[in-house]
């Protein structure tokens, strides 16, 4: 049975946020609490406004809906939560983002531990959930079992375990670009321009799809290391 994008984040809504990253950790999922609602007497707070980078890049709306039109990959967004939005913006939007404490710059929106499939927004560090940069999904399992998962994919339909030639026929302005990961060593990708300053980065180290980074700052390659070490 192929498991929508609406499972995926609800088990995620479900999950009390990550203790390391994903290669180190696993998970136990627990309930969130229930929400209340204001008393009439009180007067809901005003949910952030994205900022204007996610504004100018045309941020869509979030939703878990899989039969939503917009792509679960966009240049700039995950579903909904875009690059240019802090993690407190994200949130207001219905988004299920968490952090890990040791790890504040690092914004957890899926995690599945079975199979083994995580999305996560990063942003700075050094002003850790201020404003996103880039996206990664990670894929943990052989690539050909995605395809019994509703997998998020871009709008050409490219997913862990589209092929070199599917991602090169999506895009034909697509370099392969070769670099030492301090973590994990040589990586090979396929990097896509989508604006002046912004990429998809598909890993393909056997031909076939494995990960996917996208958003700010990967123009070279990457990200490189482990972005939630402890």
């Amino acid at each position: 049975m192929r498991t929508s994008l609406a499972a995926v984040a609800v088990a995620a809504l479900l999950l009390a946020g990550c203790s390391g990253s994903p290669e180190e950790t696993s998970q136990s999922p627990s309930s969130s609490p229930t929400p209340t609602a204001a008393s009439p007497s009180e007067s809901p707070s005003p949910s952030p406004s994205p900022t204007e980078t996610a504004v100018a890049l045309d941020c869509p709306t979030w939703s878990d809906d899989p039969d939503n039109q917009a792509a679960a990959i966009g240049p700039i967004s995950f579903a909904g939560v875009c690059v240019g939005q802090s993690f407190d913006e994200a949130a207001a939007t219905g988004a299920p983002i968490t952090s890990p404490e040791q790890c504040p710059w690092y914004g957890q929106l899926v995690a599945q531990d079975d199979p083994g499939f995580y999305v996560t927004a990063l942003s700075d560090p050094s002003a850790p959930g201020e404003e996103i940069s880039f996206f990664i999904l990670y894929w943990f399992a052989e690539p050909e079992a995605a395809a019994s998962f509703e997998m998020p994919r871009t709008a050409e339909g490219i997913t862990i375990g589209s092929t070199v030639d599917e991602v090169m026929a999506a895009y034909p302005t697509a370099t392969e670009v070769t670099f030492d990961d301090i973590a994990r060593g040589s990586r090979k990708q396929l990097v896509v321009p989508t604006s002046a300053d912004t990429t998809y980065n598909f890993d393909v180290p056997d031909g076939v799809v494995t990960e996917i980074s996208w958003g700010k700052g990967l123009s070279e390659g990457g990200p490189n290391g482990d972005l939630c070490a402890l």
